[in-house]
């Protein structure tokens, strides 16, 4: 399989993607506009309905039980999608006609020399960074409504657009995953203004955390603001006990082309890569709407 960035490998023992992860509040990443509620018990495991469609989405290689799942308000006739994370064979009763590009996640094992792996790029970058942390800048935990303004003053809002901004404030609205997210800030100490950030959500559950939304303004480039917060955060979890740091959304031939500089600097640190299989899915009926 080719892949610009790496070797593509299985996933670690342990490992779940972060849409799995009870703490990740999946469901806030569903467009606003559809009425959703979880289907069963399993985490990542969650159903939506936009009239007159209904999908359920299961995460994971255990073969989801529909028969369990089928309760609930939204059991409509709907379309089941099954993510696999390493599970390859098709069960009967499912069909796989994707011909899509995979989606791929960067994995990285917190044991050792956090910045095993990167590289000379990226270190030269971290140097330049720690020689400047605590005299011209410094990361910070911030609040939400200082991390948002900032972010929609940033580079990233410009260039790209404010979705995941969006998509964090709705995840910050859900208790469970507002108890396990930090937002950091990189602070330029002499005008007191954020230049970079990153939203990290922990998941104790699975020993993992991720980062989520992150922005930089123009002047970062100049302090390797975004190399700071790598940093950051690996040490942070590693602290913490967790075994694997994870960044979703690798670019991948076919997926959209503004994913590429961002995954270009993120392979700078010493990811391994998951490809997972491609979704299966199949309908099932249930209530009538």
């Amino acid at each position: 399989m080719e892949f610009p960035y790496g070797t593509i490998a299985p996933a670690p023992q342990g490992f779940a993607p972060p849409e799995a992860w009870p703490e990740y509040g999946h469901a806030a990443d569903l467009a606003p506009i559809v009425t959703y509620e979880h289907a069963g018990e399993v985490p990542g495991a969650l159903r939506w309905a936009l009239w007159p469609l209904c999908f359920e989405e299961h995460i994971g290689d255990s073969e989801p039980d529909i028969a369990r799942a089928s309760a609930g308000e939204l059991a409509y006739n709907r379309f089941v999608m099954w993510r696999r994370i390493a599970r390859t064979d098709v069960p009967k009763g499912w069909i796989a006609p994707s011909s899509k590009p995979p989606e791929v996640d960067g994995v990285r094992v917190l044991d050792g020399d956090i910045c095993a792996g990167w590289n000379k790029n990226a270190r030269r970058d971290l140097r330049a960074w720690l020689a400047r942390r605590g005299t011209t800048h410094s990361i910070e935990p911030v609040s939400l409504r200082e991390y948002a303004a900032a972010y929609e003053q940033s580079l990233t809002a410009r260039r790209l657009n404010t979705n995941r901004l969006r998509d964090l404030k709705r995840k910050l609205a859900l208790s469970r995953t507002a108890a396990h997210t930090q937002l950091w800030g990189v602070r330029d100490l002499a005008t007191g203004r954020l230049v970079a950030g990153t939203a990290v959500i922990h998941s104790p559950t699975y020993k993992s955390s991720a980062h989520f939304a992150p922005f930089m303004c123009e002047e970062a480039r100049a302090v390797y603001a975004a190399t700071g917060l790598m940093h950051h955060w690996f040490a942070t979890a590693q602290r913490r006990g967790d075994r694997f740091a994870v960044s979703t959304n690798f670019w991948f031939p076919g997926k959209p082309k503004s994913w590429r500089g961002f995954s270009e600097f993120k392979s700078h640190f010493g990811f391994s890569y998951v490809a997972y299989p491609p979704v299966v899915w199949r309908f099932v009926r249930g209530k009538l709407i």
